[in-house]
């Protein structure tokens, strides 16, 4: 034995390997241990050295069995070269992990070209197996997403274009077996030609994205919308193409929908708004901002107090609130202001839109009827005028007339008068008519300005001039501004020639004043003040905007006529008494550089 131990120790290469070596004779004896193997095993050459195969059992939890067949086989059978993994056992005293994986090689080991024996090398492969464990269940967690998962996949030769693989999900989406499916190339499942591939593939590198867009015909025929996934993986030595598809007929069908219903809302004639569950605008189209003069920038993120006017009180607001919040529609018509001030009369239907029986938003759709409410007032004040005004200038005509018929002496020349004076009347009567009838056929400049204090002064001198009795007294400023509209010349006359002549008194009294505005006010306020008997109950309807029924009252057209002309150009007007007698007229006016 010590022939033998002096023949291994010349081997001084052995000694320097960083694999442990040991070796056994024929007879299974150990008869050589390297630096390596001792200090592995926290133990000395001498204790290692002499002791049979056999005794080495107390190294290795497992595979110690196959060990002792490999030895035997390389020394009893002259095998050239057995590998063995073991699962080894240290003590606790080594420097080495206490359970490695380690490779055995058993190599014949021979000297002076005869057998002695076995050379047994042990390689610690611990971080090889656990690299191996960790790419086995990285293997089976791939294979389980990709057979488990509910996406349809697809494994693709990006040469050929032949569907190398399919899990389960796409042989359901698909209709074809998996056999049948793996046959076939993506060609014959994508729908569009080559070309319009081509495009969808540039499209998708000029948005810098890895989705495309195509169609895909099912076994059935049938054609669905897909987005598919696709990035290269390596598979052994070949580049696949994984592709991951999602099927999006539905999502393509509620987009164009909801392209269409964007493009009507926008298009539509009717201001629609779209607010959350509180109240807080989200969205406007171009109608509203056109009939509000709120762009939806300036809009959005605002309450639908924005357009509040302040004609409506609480419970107005109240009552529509309750409504909405109980999941019904409502619909009024209210007044409400725009953001140059001007006031303006709207349809307004407000609905809710739930989710799974929630409220989530209110949609909002408004009307500007201001113009057709004024045409049917005007229209009605016509009607009236000729129901009414000339047809009682006309009776009395006729009545003269035929009084006429029966004699016309000196004696009758009064009747001769009260016809003159009937017939100027009418003519009167006609005039306003025709400005009225002018003032619904054309469509006034409403971007035209009017200088009030101008006005005011120019008119009160022309009055003063043709009433020297009457007392007619200003209020104004030279410069107070402008307002928006061109029309108020025969607004001011209408209301000064009403307080002069129709007072009772020998030398009336009237006032014109204006209000000066502050910076923050949208309107100008003129008011008209007479110290007459007052306008009568009935004449106050002149002013209203709704259509009057059977006609009470006989020379209310000048007040109608006012009331137009201000209400068409957003403004407003209020009736009230004076101190201590008469009547204050009070016109809210659109200042013409408040927009």
């Amino acid at each position: 034995m010590t022939s033998e131990s002096n023949s291994v120790d010349d081997k001084a290469v052995l000694q320097n390997l960083r694999d442990s070596v040991f070796v056994v004779d024929t007879e299974y004896i150990v008869v050589y241990a390297n630096a390596r193997l001792t200090e592995t095993l926290a133990t000395t050459r001498d204790e290692l050295l002499g002791r049979t195969l056999e005794d080495m059992e107390e190294f290795v939890a497992e595979g110690f069995d196959t060990l002792l067949t490999e030895v035997e086989a390389v020394i009893q059978n002259g095998a050239v070269d057995r590998r063995v993994e073991l699962e080894t056992v240290h003590p606790d005293s080594a420097p080495a992990p206490s359970r490695p994986a380690v490779e055995a090689r058993i190599s014949p080991f021979e000297s002076d070209d005869e057998q002695d024996g076995a050379l047994i090398a042990l390689r610690d492969i611990s971080t090889r197996k656990e690299r191996e464990t960790q790419l086995r269940e990285r293997k089976q967690r791939l294979s389980a997403m990709f057979e488990g998962h509910s996406a349809p996949m697809l494994l693709i030769d990006p040469e050929s274009g032949t569907i190398e693989d399919a899990n389960e999900a796409a042989v359901d989406f698909y209709g074809y077996d998996e056999d049948a499916l793996q046959a076939m190339k993506i060609n014959d499942i994508n729908n569009l030609s080559p070309a319009a591939v081509a495009r969808e593939r540039r499209q998708a590198k000029r948005e810098d994205r890895n989705h495309f867009i195509f169609e895909h015909e099912l076994a059935s025929g049938e054609i669905r919308t897909v987005e598919v996934h696709s990035s290269p993986v390596q598979v052994g030595q070949r580049e696949l193409l994984f592709s991951i598809v999602h099927d999006i007929s539905q999502r393509k069908e509620y987009e164009h929908e909801l392209q269409l219903f964007r493009e009507a809302v926008e298009q539509a004639g009717h201001a629609v708004i779209i607010t959350d569950a509180e109240g807080t605008i989200e969205y406007v189209n171009p109608t509203f901002e056109a009939q509000t003069g709120y762009d939806s920038e300036e809009a959005i993120g605002q309450t639908t107090q924005l357009l509040r006017s302040g004609k409506q009180d609480d419970s107005f607001y109240a009552d529509l609130w309750e409504t909405i919040l109980a999941g019904d529609i409502w619909e009024s018509t209210l007044i409400n202001q725009r953001k140059s001030g001007e006031l303006y009369y709207a349809e307004q239907t407000i609905a809710p839109i739930t989710n799974d029986g929630t409220i989530t938003n209110f949609v909002g759709i408004q009307s500007d009827i201001t113009n057709r409410r004024l045409s049917e007032k005007w229209l009605s004040e016509l009607n009236r005028i000729m129901r009414h005004n000339v047809r009682n200038a006309l009776t009395a005509i006729i009545g003269h007339a035929e009084v006429l018929a029966e004699e016309v002496d000196e004696e009758r020349e009064s009747h001769v008068e009260r016809i003159l004076d009937q017939a100027d009347s009418l003519a009167a009567t006609s005039e306003k008519s025709s400005l009225i009838r002018q003032h619904i056929d054309s469509e006034n400049n409403t971007t035209a300005t009017t200088d009030l204090a101008a006005v005011v002064e120019e008119v009160v001198a022309d009055f003063e001039e043709d009433y020297p009795d009457a007392t007619i007294r200003t209020d104004v400023e030279p410069a107070m501004g402008e307002i928006g509209s061109a029309t108020f010349r025969t607004v001011v006359t209408e209301l000064v020639d009403n307080a002069v002549r129709h007072s009772d008194r020998e030398s009336p009294t009237v006032t014109v004043s204006i209000e000066t505005p502050d910076e923050s006010s949208a309107h100008v306020r003129l008011r008209v003040a007479d110290d007459g008997p007052g306008i009568p109950e009935q004449e106050l309807s002149a002013v209203e905007l709704g259509v009057d029924e059977q006609l009470t009252h006989s020379s209310g057209i000048g007040l109608s006529h006012v009331h137009w002309v201000v209400t068409d150009c957003g403004g407003e007007v209020m009736i009230s008494d004076n101190e201590p007698r008469g009547t204050v007229v009070t016109l809210s006016l659109p200042r013409g550089d408040s927009a």
